[in-house]
């Protein structure tokens, strides 16, 4: 996924702010699930929502304003009540990491009660990342 840093997202001195960061990853997540046939919303109609239980950011690199960069997302692990995605944000222009990042996630209901993954969700995101295996 390719990205540009906006202005609104850039403190006094013209560099990304950390809070920018955690959007865009939520935003590689869902463009992951996207680009493999699954839409967050629906899962989130079904009743089941996927709410960050943790997230670790190694930032390497400021980046500024108008900069390219290049977000590349995996499912790293898959379990019956939630999932890992990991993180590499890149500086397009130098090709220098900017960021690594993780986050784990767990299954959520309506009521904010851990559950399952539904099974027919599970079984495509378990494809899916087994796509993603060398």
């Amino acid at each position: 996924m390719i990205l540009r840093v906006r202005f609104a997202e850039t403190d006094q001195m013209g560099v990304a702010h950390h809070s920018a960061f955690v959007v865009w990853f939520e935003a590689g997540r869902v463009e992951w699930l996207r680009d493999r046939g699954m839409s967050y919303r629906a899962l989130e109609e079904e009743g089941v929502s996927l709410a960050v239980s943790e997230l670790r950011v190694r930032y390497r690199r400021a980046v500024r304003f108008d900069d390219e960069l290049r977000l590349d997302t995996r499912m790293t692990a898959l379990r019956s009540r939630g999932c890992s995605f990991s993180y590499v944000l890149t500086h397009v222009a130098s090709g220098a990491v900017a960021a690594l990042a993780e986050s784990d996630h767990v299954a959520a209901d309506r009521r904010g009660r851990a559950t399952r993954i539904p099974a027919a969700w599970h079984e495509r995101l378990r494809l899916a990342a087994d796509d993603e295996r060398p």
